[in-house]
């Protein structure tokens, strides 16, 4: 009888472990550029740059079958500075900190995760053409890269004929206003076959003001109120892709509405479209790709090879132009060139601040991505 309640429980054990599964995974991306006009200084150099096309990370993940078709998993995603060793200092696991719960009726996910105009964002975008230093430009400039949702609840649903969508709402806490802070988010997706139809849109509120002293904030009074870096935003994506052989083709409209800069004395509202165009061609190992850009007198256009070594490992070809020498209004749209997660230590790129106003900047050059 024991030796059968012995053999029982290791047949449970083993059957508990079977349908459990931890997975950890990664992707490396770096390279060395040449950079020409950066900024309102017009710099010029040759630099090590990663995260051009996809951003350096380390993560880990996991399910769990809990039977009756529903699974339980996490997910915990670090960046990783591959030029010093370093971590983004908004946090160790700043891309994704969540669990989840699954089933057919979906997905509800509880904790730090993508916000769905960013996921959006990016799948718009032809594979060749895609990538940061055209999804991160972009959105950056455009001031809608809140890439990532605080206190998220987000729910996906099922996938019914192509079409799935998702909302998410992330928590103000904050119990003197519900809204301070808080985010809320949408998208709604069809993909079938060659076809894909995609739109998100974001309502993000700001966070509240902080007071500063006059020593910190390095202006004249006994105390100063300096508005919250975050203001209330609305911004939305509107796009499609098509894929037909060896082609794949992309265009997206944006649109971005913010409140005015925290040191400017007005209630004027900043808003910003954009239109953007995309193609990618795969032959062989090859994939050609190229991106178009325009919004409010700035044209960002960004071209991409990328020949696999292996499926996991690419040698990657980058140029990109960011033309803002008509863009001199206010509420006009800066890009850069080309996007890094480079850190700061021992020094930081000149790209990092975005692109200047009045400016036409270039970046060029090659990198080593891989993934597992």
């Amino acid at each position: 009888m024991k030796k059968s309640l012995v053999a029982l429980a290791a047949l449970a054990a083993t059957t508990a472990f079977a349908q459990s599964s931890v997975t950890l995974y990664g992707q490396f991306d770096a390279g060395v550029y040449s950079l020409k006009d950066q900024g309102s200084s017009k710099k010029s150099g040759t630099v090590y740059g990663d995260g051009a096309i996809f951003s350096n990370i380390l993560g880990f993940k996991g399910t769990e079958d809990l039977g009756g078709g529903l699974k339980a998993g996490f997910d915990f995603q670090t960046d990783v500075q591959t030029n010093n060793g370093g971590t983004n200092t908004a946090g160790l696991f700043r891309r994704q900190a969540n669990g989840n719960i699954s089933g057919g009726f979906g997905e509800i996910k509880l904790g730090l995760t993508t916000n769905p105009i960013i996921a959006t964002n990016g799948a718009l975008m032809p594979t060749g053409a895609n990538g940061n230093s055209v999804s991160t430009s972009t959105s950056s400039a455009m001031a809608y890269s809140d890439f990532y949702t605080k206190n998220a609840v987000t729910y996906t649903s099922p996938n019914v004929m192509g079409v799935v969508a998702q909302i998410q709402k992330g928590m103000s806490n904050n119990l003197d206003s519900g809204s301070e802070g808080s985010v809320m988010a949408y998208s709604l997706a069809y993909a079938n076959g060659p076809l894909e139809i995609r739109y998100a849109a974001q309502d993000r509120k700001a966070a509240a003001s902080t007071v500063l002293s006059a020593s910190n904030a390095k202006l004249s009074g006994t105390n100063t109120v300096i508005a919250a870096p975050d203001v209330n935003k609305q911004s939305s994506v509107f796009g499609l892709k098509y894929t037909i052989g060896a082609w794949s083709v992309g265009a997206a409209t944006m649109q971005s509405k913010k409140a005015a800069d925290a040191n400017v004395a007005t209630a004027k509202t900043i808003e910003q479209t954009g239109n953007q165009f995309g193609a990618a061609y795969t032959t062989g190992a090859w994939i050609f790709g190229g991106a178009l850009t325009k919004s409010e007198g700035s044209k960002l256009t960004v071209l991409q090879s990328r020949y696999a070594l292996s499926k996991r490992t690419n040698i990657i070809g980058i140029y990109g132009v960011a033309d803002n020498a008509n863009s001199t209004a206010a509420d006009a749209t800066n890009f850069s060139p080309i996007a890094f997660n480079t850190g700061p230590a021992p020094s930081a790129i000149v790209t990092g601040a975005g692109g200047a106003a009045g400016v036409k900047s270039s970046a060029f050059g090659v990198g080593l991505t891989h993934s597992f």
